[in-house]
């Protein structure tokens, strides 16, 4: 008599999920397979995708400093051309704005995948985050003409430039991971975020330094964790003074958004492939 099969059950797990690190590590060339064919699909014309990713942030700049600088009289931060503020803020800005709704409409771009082949779905929002420091990087070299026009010379704190940026990195791949989540379910999500994203970028010392405000206000845009990390990033730029305090709020509410986001993703993980 044959000895008896053995039988094995898959079943979903239930509760909350450890994050899996090692899964995802196992899985990192499938993450760099993802960002590859993006960068590919942007960059096919090497020219087009540059000027568009270049342009975009270059003519915000020139609206912003026609509308807020030569007709309300807003003037830079601390000697720094205003044109080079605004410039400094839009990049950070459309680099978080972009991956959070990217990312946040990831898992629906691949449901093609998502709903036949298994692999860890952070993978997916993740690849997004790449795409955008790359878009990111590309268009910061705008900042090289305009600085010397106007005779801006970087401090050496500009190598810690790109820590600032894996702060934002970090908020807007936390932020994305939750609309990934609740967009598979909640599919009018992917609606709202363009609008909420519009109004929190007038919400964040872009366009105005904060010395515009009054100080009663002050506490608004500095709870604001966005505020923290546009204000780090020119001062690593320019020598700008640092808000410390407000770049330490931005790296705890940074590091708690993305804990939470990645926590509650992987809680609704095991749902993505049935509702997709």
């Amino acid at each position: 008599m044959s000895a008896t099969a053995p039988l094995f059950v898959i079943q979903p797990t239930s509760g909350w999920r450890a994050l899996d690190l090692r899964e995802l590590w196992a899985y990192r060339e499938l993450l760099l397979i993802f960002a590859w064919r993006d960068l590919k699909v942007r960059y096919r014309q090497t020219l087009l995708g540059a000027v568009w990713v270049m342009g975009q942030p270059l003519v915000t700049m020139l609206i912003f400093t026609l509308v807020f600088n030569r007709v309300a009289k807003f003037g830079g931060s601390e000697h720094v051309p205003y044109p080079l503020f605004v410039l400094s803020g839009v990049l950070l800005w459309n680099f978080v704005s972009g991956a959070i709704f990217q990312a946040g409409n990831s898992l629906i771009g691949s449901s093609y995948l998502i709903s036949k082949v298994y692999f860890p779905r952070l993978v997916v929002p993740l690849s997004n985050i790449f795409v955008f420091v790359v878009d990111l990087a590309v268009a910061a070299l705008l900042l090289v003409p305009l600085m010397i026009r106007y005779r801006v010379t970087p401090p050496l704190a500009i190598l810690l430039a790109p820590l600032v940026v894996v702060v934002a990195a970090l908020f807007a791949l936390g932020i994305g991971l939750w609309i990934a989540a609740l967009n598979v379910e909640y599919r009018d999500v992917r609606v709202v975020v363009p609008f909420i994203l519009q109004l929190a970028m007038f919400a964040t010392p872009i366009v105005y330094p904060l010395s515009r405000l009054p100080e009663r206000y002050h506490f608004l845009i500095l709870a604001n964790p966005m505020t923290g990390i546009v204000e780090a990033f020119r001062a690593t730029l320019f020598g700008t003074s640092l808000p410390v305090g407000a770049l330490l709020w931005s790296i705890a509410a940074s590091i708690l958004v993305f804990v939470g986001g990645a926590f509650y993703f992987r809680r609704m993980e095991r749902l993505f492939a049935d509702v997709l």
